[in-house]
């Protein structure tokens, strides 16, 4: 315990000794002995008890130059030498839990170069430890006006999971059969310590986030493109003295295992962390397609089909992170990342083909069996300066990521008509592809507070991204050993990604004490897809004239009122924008069975999103209230549709593509409610209900399609302790039905239940059942003037996973010892702690 302290108070306030000032009125030219010296015992105010290990600073009456410091002895004694022999100083006393204390001392020879200051009491801060009782005893959400934080390490139905377990149970989330997340029926920006990530969060350790910051509405410092809000994953980091760490491991059903190893060390001015988990698991799931096919609004067949599928992933991630402190205010940071994994999928689907009368025509099977397997590299450089102004700060950053991933599919169809007629040969297909990807990224911010109301921010970003990516695909028919090239289906593609931007924010307060932050982006984009194999090429250039300047400007503006009785109003304005990808863009065939495939639509637009948002906050004796009303018009939305091969001989096979549509309008109403019951019962509630409106055509020679109505979602989450550090958490979920452009979405509901003890701090032992009645199941039900379908699949089946988790640390840097002591300062004599404060 006595070395916590020790190297607590070291690094508080003895990590530099600035250099002294040059001028002392007529004495600046005079070589200063420095004799000068101050003393004294530091005592608890309370108890009259020394308050040993507290950090004693001297530095100079008008600046924060550091002159000199010492440590208080066990028996509160302290003694700081080597100071000037004359001069005004302040004397600065701190300790955790304590009030600051602050003397002004002047010394002067010959009475005044010693002083003796006494028994300086310190008295406790009643309102620091509240403050830690409460951060101790908080629950997993933290509610703001500007955004939600949610705290993972108090959700303890994600220990051993990943990032996608962690949004299952975040207020606001939904998760789709993909792992896809949205935020308010939007996809939301996925951040790593506050820059975009080529990460997904199936690929992040659940156990390596700290905590989850929800932005709804960005500010001009983000990028434009963030138009569905940003999720910023803040990763756990070391801020401790002396060395700590975790081992973690775990087991479930489904073949699911894995382990995490966390080390960190801070010694000095450094501070290094290392992290590597594992992590494998298995899903069976299955689901089912059923469509009726139609012909001016006759039926004209059936199509069903029904899959089985397992799927195994494995994730291997590592991190190192090291920091260096240059001085006070000089920080460099490099990390780097390695994240590799595994996807293997067997599906089996069985289908059959009805005529109108719904006789059986044709029935068969096929079977697709996938191995993917990916490698991503990250390095970063960081560099970060403040200043003596609280908040005035500069942060450089450098980027770099590689990504190479691989895949190969075989899809094996067997199919024979009804009644028996004659054999129809099988059909084999094989896909082998890879993609390698260069992305750098440049970002600089610069914060000054021109005083406590006004602050400036501007900053600038530049990003380029490579891209090589082929698909080679061949078919067989009847011999799987005679495969033949598919040249409509195989592509070698090149894309290049770039983006500059510079933005500038401005903070102010109006007339009746309302804050207001203006701020203007401008974004210059260029996007370029070559498929080299095929001679084809697809480029835009935002802005290419001047026309495109306004397209290229993306303002905001909030405003802000604080209230009385702990309230406080928020109402904010943006524009955003979306940008369709290669994929969307590219006209080629990407994807094919034998009932769909998918093309680009190289006519496509980039989508303009105008957002308002108001909310509403409250802060009550045992918890919060945050309301928000929000408003979306979308100018020529980007939308996913799907119809009929112009083909005759292919009515029954759909076009799946993409198309901008006419205008889209959502608005909604978020509410989210936490509440502590007795100090031992928190209560979570989100919900959130809304409106769409869209239209757009499906077929260019077709009238347009409207669809419009109201759906809402639904989140809670209970935690209940009980006595010996056992914790009880139930997280339940319902999403209603949504509005689509041909059809809806299924209703989603579940639940989860995880048990937690603790042992002394040190042993954590989990338990947590997943999707306690089997019901996380997605589904879409489509009508259109072509078909009727009925689609529902499942992205994970219930399992049960148990979790042991080790924690181990000393804030202690005695494994650093130097083998000598320091020598003093001014040739005095060493100090008796051992301490060199140059």
């Amino acid at each position: 315990m006595k070395h916590l302290l020790l190297i607590i108070a070291f690094f508080i306030g003895l990590t530099s000794y600035a250099q002294m000032p040059g001028g002392m009125g007529g004495m600046k030219n005079m070589k200063d002995p420095k004799l000068g010296r101050v003393y004294g015992k530091v005592i608890d105010a309370n108890t009259g008890k020394p308050v040993e290990y507290a950090s004693v600073q001297v530095l100079w009456y008008s600046k924060d130059s550091l002159l000199g410091g010492s440590l208080v002895k066990e028996n509160g004694d302290f003694a700081v030498d080597g100071l000037p022999s004359f001069g005004q100083v302040r004397v600065k006393i701190k300790f955790i839990g304590y009030k600051d204390y602050l003397q002004k001392v002047y010394l002067s020879p010959p009475d005044k170069v010693d002083q003796d200051l006494g028994d300086i009491k310190l008295a406790v801060d009643d309102k620091l430890l509240k403050e830690v009782d409460v951060v101790a005893e908080k629950s997993a959400v933290v509610l703001s006006i500007d955004k939600r934080t949610y705290n993972v390490d108090k959700d303890l139905s994600v220990k051993g999971g990943t990032g996608v377990d962690v949004m299952k149970n975040i207020p606001g989330l939904t998760v789709d059969a993909d792992g896809n997340v949205q935020l308010r029926n939007q996809s939301p920006t996925i951040f790593v310590d506050g820059r975009p990530t080529t990460l997904t969060l199936q690929q992040i350790p659940a156990d390596q986030i700290e905590r989850v910051e929800i932005i709804t509405n960005p500010s001009v410092k983000y990028d434009a493109s963030a138009t569905g809000g940003i999720l910023n994953v803040v990763m756990k980091r070391n801020n401790k003295p002396g060395y700590n760490g975790m081992v973690m491991a775990y087991i479930g059903t489904g073949d699911r295992y894995g382990g995490m190893a966390n080390l960190n060390v801070k010694q000095g001015k450094w501070n290094t962390s290392l992290m590597y988990s594992f992590n494998q698991g298995i899903n069976n799931t299955n689901g089912f397609t059923k469509r009726t096919q139609l012909d001016s609004g006759k039926t004209v067949g059936y199509f069903n089909q029904d899959n089985n599928t397992r799927m195994m992933t494995i994730f291997n991630f590592g991190r190192l992170g090291i920091d260096y402190n240059i001085d006070n205010r000089n920080t460099i940071s490099l990390n780097g990342m390695i994240v590799a994994g595994q996807f293997k999928t067997a599906d089996n689907q069985t289908y059959k083909i009805l005529d109108s009368s719904a006789t059986e025509r044709l029935f068969g099977y096929q079977l697709n069996n996938q191995k993917a397997e990916f490698q991503n590299y990250n390095a970063q450089l960081l560099y970060k300066k403040t200043y003596p102004k609280v908040g005035k700060e500069l942060t450089v950053d450098a980027n770099y990521n590689y990504t190479n991933s691989n895949n190969g599919y075989l899809f094996n169809t067997s199919t024979q008509t009804i009644p028996y007629i004659t054999d129809i040969p099988n059909t084999y297909q094989k896909n082998k592809g890879f993609t390698n990807a260069n992305q750098f990224v440049f970002q600089m911010d610069y914060v000054n507070p021109i005083s406590d109301t006004r602050k400036f921010e501007a900053g600038i970003k530049a990003f380029y991204k490579n891209s090589i990516s082929a698909n080679n695909t061949s078919r067989a028919t009847g011999d799987e050993n005679n495969y033949v090239k598919d040249t409509i289906m195989s592509n070698r593609y090149v894309i290049d990604d770039m983006i500059n931007a510079a933005y500038v924010n401005y903070n102010d307060k109006l007339f009746w004490n309302i804050g207001y932050q203006a701020g203007l982006r401008f974004e210059q984009s260029y996007y370029a897809g070559n498929i080299t194999d095929k001679n084809q090429k697809f480029s835009y250039n935002y802005p290419s004239t001047a026309y495109d300047i306004l397209k290229s400007l993306f303002p905001a503006i909030y405003f802000s009122k604080k209230l009385k009785k702990s309230q406080e109003v928020q109402l904010n304005f943006s524009r955003k924008i979306a940008r369709p990808n290669f994929f969307q863009l590219m006209p080629f065939v990407m994807f094919a069975d034998k009932q769909n495939y998918r093309i680009g639509n190289p006519q496509l637009k980039p989508e303009f999103k105008n957002i308002a948002e108001l909310n509403y906050n409250k802060i009550l004796t045992k918890g919060s209230y945050l309301a928000s009303g929000y408003f979306r018009y979308e100018e020529q939305p980007i939308t996913d549709v799907a119809y009929p091969d112009p083909d005759p001989a292919k009515t029954n096979v759909l076009v799946n593509t993409t198309i901008n549509g006419d205008n889209a309008i959502r608005y909604g109403f978020e509410n989210t409610f936490k509440w502590t019951f007795f100090k031992t019962l928190d209560w979570t509630v989100n919900a959130n209900a809304y409106y769409i409106y869209m239209k757009g055509k499906i077929v260019p020679t077709e009238p347009e399609v409207k669809a419009e109505g109201y759906a809402w979602n639904a989140k809670t989450t209970i935690s209940y302790r009980f006595p010996k550090n056992i914790t009880l958490q139930v997280n339940g979920n319902y999403e209603s039905p949504k509005i689509l452009l041909l059809g809806v979405a299924n209703p989603i509901y579940s639940m989860d239940i995880s048990l937690n003890y603790m042992i002394a701090t040190k042993w954590i032992f989990n338990a947590t059942l997943s999707d306690v009645f089997n019901t996380r199941r997605m589904g879409t039900h489509y009508e259109t003037p072509y078909y009727e379908q009925d689609l529902s699949r499942r992205r994970e089946s219930r399992y049960v996973r148990l979790t042991v988790t080790y924690l181990f640390g000393k804030m202690d840097a005695s494994i650093f010892k130097r083998g000598k002591q320091m020598k003093g300062m001014g040739g005095q004599e060493g100090n008796q702690d051992g301490l060199d404060f140059k």
